[in-house]
């Protein structure tokens, strides 16, 4: 009787999953409403146990669900989660549970397979929908779960990014359903329970946009250029300039111009008066993006000056005063290391350093310190007089002028990221930044190869004759080429770089002394003939193959990669902590000072008792705008999900009436066919046919 039971519910589930399989929603719910109950849930042993059984296959209250999700059936998902049955829960990749290790010693391609169909099943956005609160934030961590998965299990690779492509796509076509700006503020302002909430903008109803912050923290390139989002970033963006964009092209230069102009004046007036009617233009991120520009333009101005000025009498001397242009650009440098301090405190360190623009900002502005403490050093230490060639190769001075001109090279270079704002040079900024990381992968392998052909030719030539006359010149940049060049190691080095542009000639490899000496040459000929064929044919052109690659796969999603930067640009002007360019905001503002004496009284008010009933209020109030707040967004999730199912149900009727439509269409040009080929072999397809004579 126990195995005609076991036999009838093998079957059961075996017909249920056919059921699942076919998606007859009506098949489903008779098996599932005639399906035997179990007593209760296995415990580790029986699992043990079926492990270790050769028939080993998955519990059968799991694969229902999986297969469902497979096949991403609404209706069929909705009735199993009314069962209750257990939904899939994933362990790590290094898992090392008593179960983990047991399946993955039974079968550890059954046990990764198995992890595969199960994220599978969760990433399904059917099923998303149905058991998460906030379907896009679960999209967002699911997408990136599976892309670090696709890192780990490099065998799956392929699998695991298209899951992840699929929850990207999911969250996209999830806010593409909003109608209206209410919506779309709804759902980019949320904020989930475990980030930080901003309690005074909260009150004071601001716009967080934490939803898209998170999105862009995800990598989430199709949600953020998302045609909704872009045009609700638009709005953000121009806020009370909304018709700048409507403007013909000479009114908008003019609008910019002015502005660049008279930055100064405009920060000055935002200084005194930041909530007049003026300051709150000036407060729009478009016009701080303006503003911020015309001031790091005003500051390169400045660093072309300090060429212009520079006194030829204090040439020689080793530790000269600083001029005012230099108390300038040191305003300058603490303004946008003030700028730089307020975003990482904000931000955070491991967000403030993703950001290439942060980090070239934090190197140049390094460079900056270490010039002017350097001359400060040398102006304290050193009062003399002496040509510069007698100068010590590490003098504070010398020190300072180069890392002033590395500084200057990196502050003209950081105007590549206002390219982004440009749909014509944003893609090309976007591009090149691409190729300097495949040049990062690139030189890898060239550093291996270069340091492989140093050690060669230098062990080779380190023991030879050396010139007496060649002793004030080094390397290839002596008149007459000689093995000396390759004597140590760095000249080796140089050598061999420069040959990559022709600008070492290949006598300096195979030059004699004596006739003793035509084996080393010869030697030599072979080791930089070999570097000629690796180097100079190969690796240059995987070089440039790597780049075109890169520049392609940018070009073919464009659209989406500049919309993604640029959203990236503009949120770093939306919020109201830097305000005020360089160096105005070192300046402490009336707003500033406010804030300080507000945040200095409630704290000193809410050691009191009137203070703490107040605090209690405003902590009450804040409870309520957060959960009204978050019953909005649910309703608004619900509306987008709702509309998302019928789309979805809209998308297949019409590819079922396509496909029945065309197989209409293919039976009568069957038929015709089959009529025309009749005709034409001379067959009458009458009933009266037989009665008729053949031509």
């Amino acid at each position: 009787m126990r195995s005609f039971s076991c036999w009838r519910a093998t079957r059961s589930a075996d017909a249920l999953l056919v059921a699942i399989d076919s998606e007859v929603v009506g098949a489903v719910d008779i098996l599932l409403n005639h399906r035997p109950k179990r007593s209760s849930r296995p415990t580790i042993v029986k699992l043990m146990e079926r492990i270790q059984n050769p028939e080993y296959s998955t519990t059968m209250d799991v694969a229902p669900v999986i297969l469902a999700a497979h096949r991403n059936n609404y209706e069929i998902l909705t009735m199993l989660l009314k069962q209750d049955v257990a939904l899939p829960k994933p362990h790590a990749v290094g898992c090392e549970c008593t179960l983990c290790s047991a399946k993955n010693k039974k079968d550890s391609l059954r046990h990764s397979r198995f992890r595969l169909d199960i994220y599978r099943c969760l990433a399904s956005p059917a099923l998303i929908m149905l058991t998460e609160e906030d379907p896009i934030l679960r999209a967002f961590e699911l997408s990136a779960d599976l892309k670090e998965l696709s890192l780990v299990e490099v065998e799956f690779r392929n699998d695991y990014e298209e899951l992840a492509r699929q929850c990207k796509m999911f969250a996209k076509d999830l806010l593409a359903q909003a109608r209206n700006s209410r919506e779309l503020e709804v759902i980019l302002n949320h904020t989930s329970s475990d980030e930080p909430l901003d309690k005074r903008g909260l009150l004071e109803e601001r716009m967080n946009l934490s939803r898209l912050k998170l999105a862009i923290k995800y990598n989430q390139k199709e949600f953020v250029s998302q045609s909704n989002c872009q045009q609700f970033l638009n709005t953000v963006w121009f806020g009370q300039m909304s018709g700048y964009r409507r403007k013909p092209t000479c009114k908008k230069i003019m609008t910019v111009l002015t502005v660049g102009i008279f930055w100064p004046v405009l920060s000055l007036c935002y200084l005194i008066a930041p909530k007049s009617q003026f300051g709150r233009i000036i407060h729009t991120p478009f016009m701080k993006f303006i503003i911020h520009g015309a001031s790091y333009f005003t500051f390169l101005l400045l660093l072309n000056l300090y060429s212009l000025v520079y006194n030829e009498d204090k040439k020689n001397t080793m530790g000269p005063a600083l001029e005012r242009i230099d108390y300038l650009l040191i305003l300058w440098i603490i303004g946008m290391i003030w700028s730089d301090i307020k975003r990482l405190w904000y931000e955070g360190l491991e967000d403030f350093l993703e950001e290439s623009r942060n980090q070239l900002s934090f190197v140049m502005n390094s460079l900056y310190l270490a010039t002017f403490a350097l001359k400060v050093v040398a102006h304290n230490k050193f009062h003399d007089f002496a040509d510069r060639k007698d100068w010590d190769a590490f003098h504070p001075t010398l020190v300072a002028e180069g890392l002033f001109a590395f500084a200057n090279v990196l502050s003209y270079l950081r105007l590549f990221f206002m390219y982004t704002t440009s749909s014509i040079l944003g893609p090309l900024q976007i591009s090149m930044g691409q190729m300097l990381q495949d040049f990062g992968k690139f030189l890898g392998m060239f550093l291996l190869v270069l340091f492989s052909f140093t050690i060669g030719l230098t062990q080779l030539y380190d023991k030879g004759y050396t010139s007496k006359e060649q002793k004030d010149c080094v390397g290839i940049f002596c008149e007459q080429q000689s093995n000396d060049t390759f004597h140590s190691f760095i000249g080796t080095c140089f050598a061999l770089f420069w040959y990559i542009f022709s600008l070492a000639h290949v006598a300096i490899f195979v030059t004699r002394f004596s006739y003793g000496e035509e084996l080393q040459s010869f030697v030599g000929a072979v080791i930089v003939g070999t570097y000629n064929v690796v180097v100079v044919i190969v690796l240059t052109k995987l070089l440039v193959a790597m780049l075109h690659k890169s520049f392609q796969l940018i070009a073919n999603h464009e659209d989406k990669e500049w919309k993604f930067a640029r959203a990236k640009l503009w949120l770093s002007y939306f919020d109201d902590k830097c305000t005020l360019p360089p160096p105005f905001n070192i300046i402490p503002s009336p707003k500033t000072i406010c804030y300080m004496i507000s945040s200095l009284s409630k704290w000193v008010c809410s050691h009191t008792s009137k203070g703490k009933v107040r605090r209690q209020n405003s902590l009450k109030e804040w409870r309520n705008l957060k959960q009204k707040r978050d019953e909005n967004y649910q309703k608004v999730m619900c509306c987008l999900v709702h509309r998302y199912l019928t789309s979805m149900r809209q998308k297949m009727q019409s590819t079922d009436q396509a496909t029945v439509e065309n197989l209409n269409e293919l039976r009568q040009d069957l038929s015709k066919f089959r009529n025309e080929i009749r005709d034409l072999l001379g067959f009458r397809t009458s009933k009266y046919a037989m009665f008729y004579p053949r031509n």
